[in-house]
């Protein structure tokens, strides 16, 4: 039981903290193929812990904003990264940077990056209320 417990703590040690997140806003991100995915327009944070789990991408002026898992996003050499085609990003749920996410909104974003049914934030959110927030943007 001990080993399993540092193996999560060491991954969990390696995710940048909320304030290293938070210094992303309005960095690029890329994806497969160097292609620009938008760029980060904020984090948002479990309601209830306060811990990072949505990184928003501003897809564009028009277009606005979706979400990606925050542990899928990499940062190296001054730049941010997503293993994802542009197409697939742009395919994903759409939302306000500035609005909160209720549990519904999480669930379909899990589906959409293939978070299953019982697994990670899926796991988390499933058995709270629909409408109940349970994602707010991070702040310092």
């Amino acid at each position: 039981m001990a080993e399993t417990t540092k193996g999560k703590d060491r991954s969990r040690a390696s995710l940048p903290s909320l304030e290293e997140a938070l210094a992303w806003d309005g960095m690029q991100i890329d994806g497969l193929g160097n292609r620009t995915l938008g760029r980060i327009a904020g984090i948002q944070v479990d309601a209830e812990d306060g811990e990072p789990r949505w990184a928003l991408i501003r897809l564009g002026p028009i277009a606005g904003c979706t979400a990606i898992p925050f542990e899928h996003v990499a940062e190296g050499a001054g730049r941010l990264w997503a293993a994802y085609e542009r197409d697939w990003v742009r395919e994903a749920p759409r939302f306000r940077s500035n609005e909160s996410l209720t549990a519904l909104q999480e669930l379909e974003l899990c589906a959409h990056w293939g978070i299953r049914e019982g697994y990670g934030r899926a796991a988390e959110v499933a058995e709270r209320d629909s409408d109940e927030i349970t994602a707010v943007p991070g702040e310092d």
